[in-house]
């Protein structure tokens, strides 16, 4: 049954702006001589009086930057180095000590290439359920409402790279999404589909009536997309649109647009000593020699820190930060490249790759004679549902008996709970096909990872075949496997995980795909159990160079050449031994790791149901070249 959610779930920031003085402006007192002017110097000293009250006028009402609060410039104008608003050389180009939204001579305002990326229809995917009745905003923010605002603030989305103007859309519309999130552990599509449910902060502790700088006539508690809370913000970004929020701060709770503008304000602007979540996301921030030691360095990370430091961060891992996290990896793939123009990153969040290299769920991404170039079913939906009735709790203990036996080192590592999770991200993934089918894909994804990662000996306790999973490291970290020139290599990239990912350039790839910096920190194949499962989803789901995607062999969606048929390479469990390490195992006659991954694959075929099929081996088949 629907149920309206009472409570907010995500944590309630605070956002520690200092409030800053209100600035008074001392005006020069005019003085008369008993003397009586001509008619032409009585005009000339009028329209000198009148431009100079104009030009104070315009001092007392164009303030921006660090002499006016760190307010930012609306209607798309950059801030000069004397916090004045405009869009001359003087006011945007960086040469002139421009402050902040500095884009060159004329700038663009956000609206119009923010659009180019965020349609319509990838807005309504991105907050796919914000419309939903359980959530308290359905029907407040609009699309036009999102683009309306975006056009008054020079550079929002629109600096630097394409890439660089897809990540900071996905990391705005991930912080946004937490503040607002209504999403659940079950929710439908998953908890990060469930952005913007909520409007105004639930269960507010107080009035937030926390500067003297400013009035406090009303209560200030969180409104909009970023939760605007505290009478000084109210009041600072009130002051930037000409708008009296201090006395009607429910304006962020009744006017669409303005409540967008809150939250653009907000990212745009520098928080006191923080600097602005925008110079952060495009690289323009650069950390000084206190924050590398507290360790804040560029990232998604530091916003995090910046909206919300004080409650979430330097605490060790907790669920916040990873709700965060989680809505900034789902908008990364969703805007991000995929296929042959992203590296061949597969898509997240159950989405197709289309013949452009753009993820999405629409026809045009999904169907075949659209040109999609994999994870293509027909329509969207990731693997996790159909995934779950097939590979139930008891079935995956079942098939990997003695993971947490405590003579495997990786016991208590691979759960269940990962495992599902990590099956949303992949669109196809054990869903494709017929019930036969999808059972055939999962015996044999599970049969190649556990003799990847088997602890098992001929003598072991219900045979070596039940023993998968015993290890997340590989044993021999000798080897640093850094192959490729194209990626940095800091690190050891030895195997981790269910497939043993190695390689810098697979670490790289994946990495890319997801949003994670693997290149620094490839260990978290073997800190995070969801992330371990989808880095070996992810190589199954993806073509490796010129080689087939395992899931393509096992859903029979790959058609041997004339050139593979020479080599012996047919459709068949042998293909993907080939794919996985064929140059160390195939072409070689019969030996035991190839038995070895035959008698896990006849096993788990046999838990669920379904016939091994036909070229189960690799014996005489020639690596693919």
């Amino acid at each position: 049954s629907f149920i309206i959610m009472d409570k907010y779930p995500a944590s309630r920031k605070r956002k520690k702006m200092k409030p800053h003085d209100m600035y008074d402006y001392k005006y020069p007192k005019f003085h008369t001589t008993k003397a009586y002017p001509n008619k032409q110097q009585t005009m000339n000293n009028t329209l000198l009086l009148l431009a100079f009250v104009f030009l104070l006028a315009s001092v007392s009402a164009q303030n921006c930057g660090t002499q006016g609060g760190n307010a930012p410039c609306s209607n798309g104008n950059c801030c000069s180095q004397y916090g004045f608003c405009g869009n001359t050389p003087d006011h945007c180009l960086p040469e002139n000590n421009c402050q902040y939204q500095c884009t060159g001579t004329t700038p663009t305002p956000g609206g119009d290439t923010v659009a180019s990326i965020i349609t319509e229809s990838v807005f309504d995917q991105m907050l796919k359920y914000r419309n939903d009745p359980r959530c308290r905003a359905n029907g407040f923010y609009t699309y036009t409402a999102f683009i309306n605002a975006a056009r008054s603030y020079n550079g929002f989305g629109t600096t630097g790279s394409v890439e660089d103007r897809r990540r900071e859309l996905a990391a705005f519309f991930a912080q946004t999404s937490h503040e607002t999130t209504g999403g659940w552990d079950s929710a439908p599509d998953g908890r990060f589909a469930w952005g913007y449910c909520f409007l105004r902060e639930q269960n507010p502790p107080s009035n937030y009536c926390t500067s003297t700088a400013w009035p406090c006539t009303q209560s200030y508690f969180g409104r909009g997309p970023i939760q605007l809370s505290h009478n000084y913000n109210y009041g600072l970004f009130g002051r930037s649109v000409n708008r009296d929020l201090i006395n009607n701060p429910d304006l962020l709770a009744t006017d669409p647009t303005l409540s967008f503008q809150s939250a653009i304000w907000f990212w745009m602007t520098p928080q006191d000593n923080k600097p602005s979540s925008h110079d952060v996301i495009t690289r323009r921030w650069t950390p000084s020699a206190a924050d590398n030691a507290a360790g804040r360095v560029s990232g998604f990370g530091v916003i995090t820190n910046i909206i919300n430091g004080g409650l979430e961060c330097g605490r060790g891992r907790n669920d916040a930060v990873e709700d965060r996290i989680g809505f900034y990896r789902r908008y990364c793939s969703m805007l991000g490249n995929c296929g042959r123009q992203g590296g061949n990153a597969p898509c997240s969040n159950g989405n197709c790759c289309s013949q452009y290299g753009y993820c999405g769920n629409t026809p045009a991404h999904c169907l075949p004679q659209n040109n999609c170039q994999y994870q293509c079913t027909g329509g969207g939906g990731g693997g996790s549902d159909t995934v779950g009735s097939i590979i139930t709790s008891s079935v995956f203990d079942q098939m990997l008996k003695y993971r947490n036996d405590p003579r495997c080192k990786a016991n208590g590592f691979y759960t269940y709970n990962a495992f599902i999770n990590a099956a949303r991200s992949y669109n196809g993934f054990g869903t494709t096909g017929s019930a036969e089918d999808r059972r055939r894909e999962l015996a044999a994804f599970f049969a190649q990872t556990s003799h990847e990662t088997t602890g098992g000996w001929s003598s072991a306790p219900d045979g070596p075949f039940a023993w998968g999973y015993c290890f997340v490291r590989e044993q021999n970290q000798n080897n640093r496997y850094c192959d490729s020139n194209e990626w940095p290599c800091p690190q050891s990239y030895f195997g981790r995980g269910p497939i043993q990912l190695s390689h810098n350039y697979n670490y790289g790839q994946f990495g890319r795909s997801i949003g994670r910096d693997l290149i620094n920190n490839p260990d978290l194949l073997a800190t995070d159990p969801t992330l371990s499962f989808q880095s070996a989803i992810w190589y199954w789901m993806t073509p490796q160079g010129n080689k087939p995607s395992s899931h393509d062999v096992i859903t029979r969606r790959w058609t041997p050449s004339a050139a593979d048929r020479s080599a012996g390479r047919v459709s068949g469990f042998g293909v993907i031994t080939n794919i996985i390490n064929g140059g160390l195992e195939c072409g070689q006659g019969r030996n035991d790791r190839v038995e070895d991954r035959i008698g896990f694959y006849r096993r788990y075929c046999s838990i669920l149901g379904v016939s091994p099929g036909d070229n189960l081996d690799c014996y005489n088949q020639r690596p693919f070249g």
